[in-house]
């Protein structure tokens, strides 16, 4: 294991580690050898954006914690699951021309959970508990004698479709285990060129980078389309069809 967390890649860790999304909670399990997850959009953008180490910070919906190299390994385990998980830190490198690494750091990418506007965690460095060394925000319960680091968060976490700067983020909920597809305007209403992934049970999702313009689409289950109940924003399309709309400026 050791040596397999040494030669991963950035690349190699968003194609082949699957977060754990139940209760919030990404981690870094591996996904089966016959399964291909795509990390959602913003996930993806949060951990191209690490540009050291540094203090927790809040990027979208999600929380991001850096450590230094140099332990075999990092965990974190947080109040609001009463500190019973313990969540992998994963690995960053930057490599020259040749491939060789020149530089690397831990991380961990936290979804946060909806209506959290604190939290309290612990880091365990090679199976020792102890603060965040990069966050001076620290509590010390008298009671229980244990020092916990602090983060405070602006929680706006929705789970609905919404746009980004550079295209749009679909979200559909219902029973677990459906192929659900997308098509509108986009696709000529082609439901077949795009599905959404299950990223935990019964929530899927879709980002899709589309150009500035007024879309009209529709999620598909079968052959039975829908709009997008997390979309208010309706219209009826020529054969009689309810349809979402979406304007990315």
């Amino acid at each position: 294991m050791k040596y397999f967390v040494k030669i991963l890649s950035l690349s190699i860790i968003l194609l082949n580690l699957v977060p754990a999304f139940a209760k919030g909670k990404p981690q870094g399990k591996k996904n089966s050898p016959d399964t291909e997850f795509k990390y959602p959009y913003e996930y993806r953008v949060a951990v191209n954006d690490i540009r050291g180490v540094s203090s927790p910070y809040q990027q979208d919906d999600y929380i991001v914690f850096t450590a230094e190299k140099g332990p075999r390994h990092i965990g974190i385990a947080f109040d609001f699951e009463d500190y019973k998980e313990i969540h992998s830190f994963m690995k960053k490198s930057t490599k020259d021309i040749d491939e060789k690494e020149i530089d690397s750091l831990y991380f961990y990418i936290l979804e946060l959970p909806r209506d959290i506007e604190f939290i309290s965690y612990r880091i365990i460095i090679d199976g020792i508990w102890t603060t965040d060394p990069n966050n001076e925000n620290k509590y010390y319960n008298p009671y229980t004698g244990i020092e916990v680091s602090t983060l405070n968060v602006t929680n706006n976490h929705k789970n609905e479709t919404k746009k980004t700067d550079k295209g749009v983020h679909f979200i559909y909920q219902g029973p677990e285990g459906q192929k659900i597809r997308l098509a509108g305007t986009f696709t000529d209403w082609d439901p077949w060129i795009y599905e959404l992934t299950e990223t935990r049970p019964g929530y899927y999702e879709l980002y899709l980078p589309l150009p500035e313009g007024t879309y009209y689409y529709a999620f598909y289950n079968g052959t039975k389309s829908f709009p997008d109940t997390t979309n208010p924003d309706r219209a009826w399309s020529k054969d009689g069809r309810e349809t979402s709309i979406i304007v990315v400026k």
